[in-house]
């Protein structure tokens, strides 16, 4: 897998301060997230068919790219609820 943060400057449409996005071996999109300036998850979703998230029903090219963050940092944010206050374990639930 490939992990990416994007911002507006390399996407200027982008609605959030950042998208980060996991990428599969064949350049889909398995997950992404956006990021607030105040570093609150503002968007996050498993694009399909119902929803394509942000790339829509583009593949990327898997051989050009090379993650910018670590799978850590895009796991930690993706188990934060969008109240920005870290998600509570199931076991612990």
């Amino acid at each position: 897998m490939i992990y990416l943060k994007w911002t507006p400057d390399e996407l200027v449409t982008l609605e959030h301060d950042a998208l980060y996005t996991e990428i599969d071996e064949d350049g889909w999109v398995q997950r992404e997230l956006g990021v607030g300036a105040d570093g609150r998850v503002t968007h996050q979703i498993v694009p399909s068919s119902d929803e394509l998230g942000w790339f829509g029903l583009s593949r990327l090219s898997f051989a050009m790219l090379t993650s910018n963050v670590s799978r850590g940092e895009f796991e930690r944010l993706w188990h934060k609820r969008q109240d920005g206050h870290r998600a509570v374990p199931e076991e612990q639930a």
